[in-house]
């Protein structure tokens, strides 16, 4: 009669791990959605998307029609900033990162700078002889790079007098895509039937030059500790993967995801969380759905299968309670635009992620309860009874 406790104890926690187990990779699905206007509405009176581009933070959304360009809030779908020139013809958008400045680029090769906040023409650029099809400012908001025909430019920001820009050549197409690292030291870009080519930006040399593994490569994502490149785009024939995580260092092809069954548009990483749960790449695409993997051993952690268009964009941003990493926006070919709440109802057992569930990640574990040892109630054995006691925390 005497075992009895404890062994309803261990019973206890025997069901919750199960339950972590078979919910580790389970989302409770929390959305709101919003259109962007149509018909003869305001501001922009058409669907028609010329471009589009998430701020660095996920809050804010610019949308270039042929009416001009449009900048919203995420969360509400309110208009912020209203640029009503004619730009039947934009490219390219970007934000930067500090959501001071819109960068547009047109047909004409122009690229053309607006304050965010009064919708003021601040600058142009001027130097590409090709339309720029691709705009990305760095993470410290400096450097402007705009991709065209062959050719990667580099304008710095940091004085009032625009220098001359940093020509970066190694492409055989046009350059469609461009991903800056998180400390703005590397800058990585694709073409059109062509490779991966990693930048020092400081030098304008060449690092790496990456064996594309898609036909044409259409997102790069870094990931926040610049330790990870995403590449994803059109399926390779020879393979269902449509995803590849790069080493930006090295140039090694560390691992693939092969979920997608259609061309990815889009991928994002959440950004640095403190805790035990490890970081997130988001992908979507052609397949209409968001997958959510673990970037570092390739887990497959959630399906998000919409009914909409296309997903063309993908961020992370602030959830209600102001934490980073649990609410995903995304916008399709539609103009459909969801905020998604990732609100998990489990969590993985190999908390550490190292890829083995053991001893380690119950010292984890128990961190989460201001222990520094896993040796829970102090008789010098790491066995049961302390799982028990982890168990004991969880009913708390």
């Amino acid at each position: 009669m005497g075992h009895k406790p404890a062994a309803r104890k261990f019973h206890i926690f025997s069901l919750l791990f199960i339950s972590v187990l078979f919910l580790s990779s389970s989302f409770a699905e929390n959305v709101t959605r919003w259109h962007l206007p149509g018909g003869g509405e305001v501001p922009l009176g058409s669907t028609a998307m010329n471009a589009l581009t998430f701020s660095a933070d996920g809050a804010q959304l610019a949308v270039a029609s042929g009416n001009g360009i449009a900048l919203y809030d995420t969360y509400t779908g309110e208009v912020l900033t209203l640029l009503p020139v004619l730009m039947a013809d934009v490219t390219a958008l970007a934000l930067s990162p500090d959501n001071q400045t819109i960068a547009s680029a047109s047909e004409d090769a122009t690229v053309r700078l607006w304050d965010t906040r009064t919708g003021e023409h601040r600058a142009d650029f001027i130097g590409h002889t090709d339309p720029v099809v691709s705009l990305k400012f760095s993470s410290d908001s400096n450097i402007l790079a705009s991709g065209s025909f062959k050719e990667i430019r580099l304008w710095g920001l940091t004085s009032d007098v625009v220098s001359r820009a940093t020509v970066l050549q190694g492409h055989r197409d046009m350059v469609t895509t461009l991903a800056f690292s998180p400390d703005s030291k590397t800058l990585a870009s694709t073409s059109f039937y062509d490779a991966i080519l990693i930048w020092d930006v400081e030098t304008g040399l060449l690092r790496h030059n990456l064996s594309a593994h898609t036909s044409s490569i259409l997102t790069l994502a870094f990931s926040p500790d610049n330790e990870i490149l995403a590449s994803g785009g059109y399926w390779n024939p020879d393979a269902e993967s449509t995803i590849s995580v790069w080493s930006p260092h090295t140039g090694q092809l560390l691992t693939t995801f092969e979920d997608h069954t259609a061309p990815v548009f889009a991928l994002a990483f959440s950004p640095d969380v403190e805790g035990v749960y490890g970081r997130t790449l988001a992908s979507a695409g052609w397949d209409n759905a968001i997958h959510i993997w673990h970037p570092h051993t390739g887990a497959l952690e959630a399906i998000f299968e919409g009914d909409t268009a296309p997903v063309v964009a993908l961020a992370f941003l602030l959830d209600v309670r102001g934490n980073y990493g649990k609410t995903l926006a995304s916008v399709s070919l539609d103009g459909t635009i969801e905020v998604r709440a990732l609100e998990t109802v489990g969590t993985s057992v190999d908390v550490n992620s190292d890829g083995a569930v053991d001893i380690l990640d119950l010292t984890f574990i128990v961190s989460r309860f201001g222990k520094d040892s896993p040796d829970l109630n102090s008789d010098g054995i790491v066995n049961i009874l302390d799982l028990v006691l982890v168990a004991q925390h969880i009913g708390e």
